[in-house]
């Protein structure tokens, strides 16, 4: 697939409690499908991500967790979220699958934080879209809420990505909840059941990852090295350490300024960690100089995988933004993840990755 080559930028959208209520006359899914391409929305399959994993039968698609629950006609939501200092602690971001960090101008990142098996009641605090969030989300084939963007990235993500985009100013009142004891721009929040019922996207997204069938049998435990950490430098208060917990056999996150902490005052942590390297996409047109987008399509590139107390190096690539990511260990072995909740930190390829 072509890079999407933005048009004319329009005015970027600020986020108030008037436009969050405005009502539109009819809500529908917001893309533009090409149905030329592979994977359209409405398809699904249990088929793991690579060669190799578990089978997916039984399990939620985006965690390899064993599940009784009936997912096979929800769809993923994926929620934009402020990482800034000033949006700490996050609502509901817990509950997440999959979480994308994304850097997405000097010594800022934001989190795309994919909900599919537990949906909590408010996420938040939501922010703008990227266009890698096509790249990266558009996958799932699911659902995405955001404060809108820019004119051109609405309009490259409604062409490229396949995902239903149900922004703040594309919904009826009330669908997003405005918390007014948070400041502005980090005072809205997504209501999950509340954009499910807008959209009529109603099939469980494919796999991310393979999975081994328990984290002992994952790659990293397999054949990886023992890592105590890992310091991705993002740059000024972005940067992030993740440390490895013995006694939950799980990573802790932590900002530059303090712990990754939720609202019910517990640190953010994962079952899996990946560090993916990823050049500078230039090709933008409209972006602003101090935009950061990473190349993440028609690409490839290295990658670390941390899971237990062990890292193991390897490759990802990517064909066209709706195709699924492959992973694999350096010699091209499929990798196994550990089933539970994993975080992907995006890095551009010059940023220094600090591994004890």
């Amino acid at each position: 697939m072509e890079r999407v080559r933005a048009v004319r930028r329009g005015p970027r959208f600020a986020t108030t409690p008037a436009l969050v209520g405005l009502t539109v006359l009819a809500v529908i899914p917001a893309c533009t499908w090409d149905s030329g391409l592979p994977g359209s929305p409405g398809t699904a399959t249990t088929t793991p991500a690579g060669e190799g994993g578990v089978s997916m039968a039984g399990r939620a698609p985006l965690t390899g967790v064993r599940t009784e629950q009936d997912l096979a006609h929800r769809p993923a939501i994926t929620v934009k979220i402020s990482n800034t200092a000033d949006a700490h602690p996050h609502r509901g971001l817990g509950n997440a699958d999959i979480v994308f960090v994304e850097p997405i101008a000097t010594g800022t990142t934001r989190l795309a934080a994919i909900f599919h098996s537990r949906l909590p009641a408010q996420i938040g605090p939501v922010r703008s879209l990227r266009p890698m969030d096509s790249a990266l989300i558009g996958p799932t084939k699911g659902v995405i809420a955001n404060t809108m963007a820019d004119k051109w990235v609405l309009e490259y993500m409604d062409r490229a990505s396949g995902l239903a985009n149900l922004g703040t100013l594309r919904v009826p009142s009330g669908t997003y909840k405005i918390d007014r004891t948070r400041r502005a721009p980090n005072h809205v929040f997504a209501q999950p059941a509340k954009l499910l019922a807008l959209t009529d996207r109603k099939t469980a997204p494919i796999p991310y990852f393979a999975y081994a069938p328990d984290a002992a049998q994952s790659t990293a435990q397999l054949q990886g090295k023992k890592a105590a950490s890992v310091a991705i430098g993002y740059g000024g208060p972005a940067s992030v350490t993740w440390k490895y917990d013995a006694r939950t056999r799980r990573w802790l996150r932590a900002e530059k300024w303090s712990r990754h902490l939720l609202e019910n005052g517990t640190q953010v942590t994962a079952d899996n960690v990946i560090v993916l390297k990823a050049a500078r996409d230039t090709s933008f047109a409209q972006a602003r100089p101090s935009m950061t987008t990473l190349d993440l399509f028609d690409a490839s590139g290295d990658l670390q995988l941390f899971t237990g107390n062990k890292v193991i190096n390897g490759r990802w690539s990517k064909g066209a933004v709706p195709d699924p990511f492959k992973f694999t260990t350096t010699n091209g072995k499929p990798l196994l993840l550990a089933p539970g909740t994993t975080w992907i930190e995006c890095a551009l390829t010059q940023m220094p990755i600090v591994t004890k």
